[in-house]
């Protein structure tokens, strides 16, 4: 009998069913994207990815908390429910946006950058 797989709860299951989803995921995210093509909302959070990184682990923690607190859900369901672990997930990026446009414009520093890509356009702008 082979045990589920749930990396939320940290059941991995089977050494060998691990590894044959993760590659059954990763060719599938592949094949998907050559057919769909590029998407504006992909490419923005790829060149924000660093900013997701750091901060979609914290915010998930303030998001659940806040839904457990509204809701009254049990903090198990989260675990178990796809539903609600997408929906989280969806809100997690919505609520990044103004996040990277606050780090972008007014803290680039931050991600390494000395001004802000606006500043640069408008100086390019002034010296052609």
């Amino acid at each position: 009998m082979t045990e589920k797989l749930n990396m939320n709860v940290l059941k991995y299951g089977s050494f060998f069913s691990l590894y044959f989803l993760a590659f059954s995921g990763i060719f599938t995210f592949v094949y998907l994207f050559k057919k769909v093509g590029s998407s504006k909302i992909l490419e923005y959070y790829g060149r924000n990815s660093l900013i997701v990184l750091a901060l979609h682990f914290p915010l998930k923690d303030v998001l659940t908390k806040l839904t457990v607190l509204s809701l009254g859900v049990e903090l198990e369901y989260f675990y178990y429910n796809l539903a609600f672990a997408l929906s989280l997930t969806v809100l997690n990026l919505i609520c990044l946006v103004p996040v990277i446009f606050i780090i972008n414009n007014y803290f680039p520093f931050i991600l390494g950058k000395t001004k802000s890509s606006k500043a640069l356009k408008v100086r390019a702008l002034q010296a052609s």
